[in-house]
Order: C-alpha cells, then sequence, then structure tokens
C-alpha cells in the first residue's frame, strides 16, 4: 500500500522546483536573513481569515499566548469569552485549566461539550485522599469544593468549549505525545492522575506514549466531530507548541523524548493537512526553534517563548492570513523583530530593518527611539540626530525622545541649541525638573 503523502510526475516536481524562492536552505551568503536571528519560514495560506472572523484556539500551553496576541491586535477570540462561576473566578489563569497538552485532550472537551451525553460526570474526578478533588483534564487545578459544585463548574466550562461550533477560524495546538490513560474509563487524560489515586488503585492507569498513527487518528476524529455539529465551512490551522517537555516520563534523556514528542505530531499533521481544503498548518514550532535562543525564549528558561516572538509570529499569521493579503511587515511585527535585535545588540541589523521599512517606521515613535538607540550605539551621533528629530515631531507630547535628543547635543558640542531645546523642555514639560537637574553641563 502506498503511505506517500505526496506523489508527483518527476517533470512537475523539476517544475516546481524552479519556480519555488525558499527551495535552498538559507546560507550566511545567501537567504541568511531568512534564518539568523529570526526566523521567518513562508507558508501559503489555503485559506482567509476575515476582519472581522472569530477565532477560537485550544491546545497546549502556547494556544494561551496565541489567544492573547490575538485579542492585542483586536480580534475577537472567543475561547477567552466565558462565565465559569465562583469556581472559575477562584481558579484565575495560574491554574491552566485551559491547556489541553494532547490531541486526545482537546478530543475529550469538544466531544464532552458537543455531545454532552458522553461527559463521565462525577467519575472523572479523583479525591486526594479526603482532601481537594482533582479533575486529570484540567491540568493541575485542586477543586475544593463539592461534586454539585464541580459539576456546575464543570457545565460552565464544556459551554465556553462548545463555542467552537461558531468560530470562524480554529486554531489547535498540540503539545506533546507523553500521556496518561485511566483504563477504568477508557480515557486518555489531559496529565498525570494524582500519587493517591495511583497508589489507590495501581493498575488502574497507564502510561502512554503516542505513535504517529494515534495523533494522526485523533486528528481525523477530530474533524468528524467539528464536521458533524459545525454549520460554517472549517477553516482551522494546526500548530506544534514549541514549549518542550519539561521533564519526561521515559527511560531517556529529555532532550531525545522531546524530538521524538514534537516530531511525530509534526510529521502527522502533515499527512492530515496534505489534500484538505480549508486545513493549514503554521510553523509557529519552526518560527521559535530555528531563532536565536536569546529573543526565542523568556526568563532566560528555554521553555517559555518570547513575548516578543510570540507577537510576530501571530502578525505574520496575520499579515498572510486577513483579506489574502501579500506577506509583507506589520507594525507590530516590527516592533516585536526591533526589540528582539535589541536584545541581541544586532544594532546594524536593526538599523537596516527600520531602514527596510522606512515607511512604518517614520510612523511609530517606538521603532523612531529604538532606531535612534542603535545609531548611538554604534558611534553614528548624526543619524541618531536625525532619527530623534523625526520622533519628537512624530510625538510632540511625549518628553523622552525630546529629552535624548537634548542629551545627545552634548557629545555632538551643539551647546547652544541644547539651551534652545532646554527652553521648550520648560514650557512643554514644566513638572520634568528632575531631568533639567541633570543637565549641569548647560
Amino acid at each position: 500500500m502506498n503511505r506517500n503523502i505526496e506523489s508527483v510526475p518527476a517533470t512537475e516536481a523539476l517544475a516546481r522546483a524552479r519556480g519555488n524562492p525558499y527551495r535552498r536552505y538559507p546560507s550566511p551568503e545567501r537567504g541568511g536573513e531568512r534564518l539568523y536571528p529570526l526566523a521567518s519560514p513562508t507558508v501559503r495560506p489555503g485559506f482567509e481569515i476575515g476582519p472581522d472572523d472569530t477565532i477560537f484556539a485550544i491546545g497546549s500551553c502556547f494556544a494561551r499566548n496565541v489567544e492573547r496576541a490575538l485579542e492585542k491586535t483586536g480580534r475577537r477570540v472567543i475561547s477567552r469569552e466565558f462565565d465559569l462561576g465562583p469556581i472559575g473566578d477562584s481558579l484565575g489563569d495560574a491554574a491552566n485549566f485551559f491547556n489541553k497538552y494532547s490531541i486526545h485532550s482537546v478530543l475529550n472537551e469538544l466531544e464532552w461539550a458537543l455531545e454532552r451525553d458522553t461527559f463521565p460526570g462525577a467519575a472523572i474526578l479523583y479525591e486526594a485522599g479526603g482532601g481537594p478533588f482533582g479533575d486529570a483534564q484540567l491540568g493541575m487545578a485542586r477543586l475544593d469544593f463539592s461534586v454539585e459544585e464541580i459539576l456546575d463548574f464543570r457545565h460552565r466550562y464544556l459551554d465556553a468549549m462548545a463555542q467552537v461550533v461558531e468560530a470562524d477560524v480554529i486554531i489547535v495546538t498540540l503539545g506533546y505525545v507523553e500521556t496518561w490513560y485511566d483504563r477504568h474509563l477508557g480515557l486518555y487524560l489531559n496529565v498525570a492522575p494524582p500519587t493517591t489515586a495511583v497508589k489507590a488503585e495501581p493498575e488502574r492507569f497507564e502510561f502512554r506514549v503516542l505513535s504517529h498513527a494515534d495523533v494522526l487518528d485523533g486528528l481525523e476524529r477530530l474533524e468528524t466531530l467539528l464536521a458533524r455539529h459545525r454549520r460554517k465551512p472549517l477553516k482551522m490551522l494546526l500548530t506544534v507548541s514549541p514549549v518542550p517537555l519539561l521533564a519526561t516520563f521515559r527511560d531517556m534523556d529529555v532532550l531525545v523524548a522531546n524530538a521524538y514528542s514534537k516530531s511525530v505530531q509534526r510529521a502527522a499533521i502533515e499527512e492530515f493537512v496534505t489534500g484538505r481544503g480549508g486545513v493549514d498548518y503554521f510553523p509557529s514550532y519552526e518560527f521559535v526553534t530555528l531563532s536565536n535562543p536569546t529573543i526565542a525564549w523568556s526568563r532566560g528558561d528555554y521553555r517559555h517563548v518570547s513575548p516578543d516572538l510570540v507577537a510576530r509570529i501571530m502578525a505574520d499569521v496575520l499579515d498572510r492570513y486577513v483579506g489574502g493579503t501579500v506577506p509583507g511587515m506589520t507594525l507590530e511585527a516590527l516592533l516585536s523583530s526591533m526589540r528582539m535585535l535589541a536584545r541581541l545588540e544586532d544594532h546594524a541589523g536593526l538599523r537596516a530593518l527600520a531602514a527596510r521599512h522606512r515607511a512604518l517606521t517614520d510612523g511609530s515613535i517606538d521603532a523612531l527611539m529604538l532606531e535612534a538607540t542603535a545609531a548611538r550605539r554604534m558611534g553614528d551621533l548624526e543619524e541618531a540626530w536625525d532619527v530623534l528629530t523625526r520622533a519628537v515631531a512624530l510625538a510632540p507630547g511625549r518628553a523622552d525622545p525630546l529629552e535624548r535628543l537634548i542629551t545627545l547635543c552634548r557629545p555632538l558640542r551643539r551647546r547652544d541649541t541644547a539651551l534652545t531645546l532646554r527652553d521648550r523642555h520648560v514650557r512643554e514639560f514644566p513638572e520634568r525638573e528632575a531631568f533639567r537637574e541633570k543637565l549641569g553641563w548647560l
């Protein structure tokens, strides 16, 4: 049986290669800016996201980053619209109970939400030694409430999940393939069961590592479920979370276990999307893992993706998918990229980026300030002066560009100009006396 995900005549393959500008892997001499320091893989959208389309995101913790980034762009993210009652309010975001780490966890919640009679009810609750209940579908949240209160909360939660049928665009982020299975319920869990439950019933639970076939089957079941309940055409973006495993339950190096976890999901998605209309893969995983680690990760832990890089990825999604526009640079993407280059102290790269997108840069006070800093760090004081002059003109109500322009007068030996600018500073920002007291050289 032919299991190839694609099979085309040799002549067609050669013709595609000739017409593909992104065929060759980047090198320092050719296309290096697509890889270093910020990887920018290119995709061809298979559908459009309308400017008023609503979005539902589900999946691992990276899906929460996606939601927040899209909300900042003004998009309506209906997976963030919910009323979970007192229990939901008490848990807050810290409990991570919206995170679904495997394809089966995604399926569980959506199937229970859309076909409520399949929901196991109180059977999914584990009692932690007479203390709070645990729901292994809801992350590490501890539920110190009565069963009745928890079930009311659980149905509110499923109501929020059911909004997937109303969304114009669905974004699914797969996390990992190390899973736990409840043999009594015949159910994959989202996280490990409580140790008290394992000790009480040691034969009940199994640790399972999903295969390519498992993940692909889960994706196909998800598509079937959505088709059964949605009236809108399916527009779905699939991604693989770049966030690595915190630890592994396999008897191997976590680096090797994580590589398998990500690659098998990536491979299954590739097979799933090939030939399917309305379903695309977006390379969030490649954006992060191929970029310079200094800008890819926040908190210095190699696990949490930099908010600037998330913003850059989401700006790229919108730029490529909204209205079928020609791929380019948005202001959000420009600013996030400039901030990342500033952290790398790649001042030349930052200035080159600003120059390539001059219209965007000159229309943003924040972009101009970043460009001016880069110019000064490189010793190009005249260019820094010109950029700051544009910044002052663009944002006359902000004190910081004027103050930096005054400060720059000293190395440029423009004392008379500094005095004139200081007088302007007194008139426009009288409350900023602390800054003027530092100008002892005037």
